[in-house]
This record gives C-alpha cells, structure tokens and sequence, in this order.
C-alpha cells in the first residue's frame, strides 16, 4: 500500500482513497465531503473540525487518530476498526455502521442520532453525554463502555446488554428499556424512570 500523509492532495487528484496508509496526517477545517475510501488505515492522524458528510469507509482502520468535531452525516461505515481514537463531538447522524468495532475510545459528546447500527462491537469506550436517539441496534455488542449521562432516547434496547457498563442518568423512555439486559444496581439505576423510591 502507498503511505502518505496529505489526504487532501489524495482526494484533488483521484477523489478516492484505495490501498493507502494516511500517517501523521495533521490538519484542521479539511472539506472532504462524499469521500470513498476503501482497504486502507489511518494511521496517528489528526484531522479535527473537518468535514467528511456523505462518505463512504470500507475495509478501514483508524489506529490512535483524533477527528474530534468532524462531521460525518449520512456517512458509511462498512467493515471498519476505530482503535485507540478520539471521536469527541463528532456528528454522526444519520450514519451507518455494519460489521463495525470500536475500542479504547473517546466519544464524549458524539451524536449518533438516526443512525443504523449492524454487527457493531464497541467496548471500552467513553460515550459520556453521547446522543444515540432514534436509531437502530442490530446484533450489537457493548462491553465495559461508560454511558454516564448518554441520551438514547425513542432507540429499542431489547436484547441488548449493558451489564459491564456505566449507566448512570442515561435518558431512555420507558418504552425503550423493555427487554434491556442489566444488572441489579442497574435496574436500581433505572427504576427512577418508574418514579419508584426505593428505601
């Protein structure tokens, strides 16, 4: 594969990413909207408060990259790794994620409204103040994840287990809990949603 460490000079001449290693990429307020990028890695890039909307991403790996405050409205997201990254703020409405992973991540503040979720896997991450609302989860696996104060709100949760996470003053409707797999200090957690007063 081909590393470079300008993206923006990759997107002018071919308008797609293929087989590339983008390394140390560093750069701000990019415009690089309806990007296809295909086989390739990510490599330690910084590349924050730019704009990828309506991308596709597919055979792709982001290891110890930063794209806090980008957007990726409507983009997809096929077969993808995101390891070790920070997602802070980022905008992902109205996204797709099939066949997806996420670990040891930061996604405090990340918007994910909208969105479809398949075969997703996201474990030891932070999703502190994360919005999730009106989305679909599909066969998704979430593991020692903080969710402290995330809104999933009008998002179905039946089957989906949260017992190795932290919950606390997330927002969901009482409706979307039905069949949510918790542990009991969980249930504990969620039980104000019933307006119960337990003593």
């Amino acid at each position: 594969m081909e590393e470079t460490n300008n993206i923006y000079k990759v997107y002018k001449e071919r308008e797609d990413i293929q087989n590339y290693i983008l390394k140390n990429v560093n750069e701000e307020n990019l415009e690089l909207p309806k990007i296809d990028v295909s086989k390739s890695e990510f490599l330690g890039c910084k590349i924050i408060n730019s704009n990828f909307e309506g991308s596709n991403f597919t055979d792709v790996e982001f290891n110890n990259c930063d794209f806090s405050n980008s957007k990726f409205v409507g983009t997809s997201f096929v077969r993808v790794k995101f390891n070790n990254c920070k997602l802070i703020g980022c905008d992902f409405t109205e996204s797709s994620l099939y066949d997806t992973k996420i670990e040891d991540s930061n996604l405090k503040y990340i918007n994910l409204n909208l969105s479809i979720f398949k075969n997703v896997i996201i474990r030891k991450s932070n999703l502190q103040n994360s919005s999730i609302s009106e989305s679909k989860l599909n066969k998704v696996e979430f593991k020692e994840n903080n969710f402290e104060n995330a809104q999933l709100f009008k998002t179905k949760l039946k089957g989906i287990d949260f017992r190795t996470c932290n919950i606390e003053g997330i927002i969901v409707g009482l409706e979307d809990i039905k069949g949510m797999i918790v542990n009991e200090m969980q249930a504990l957690e969620l039980s104000r949603l019933l307006g119960i007063v337990i003593k």
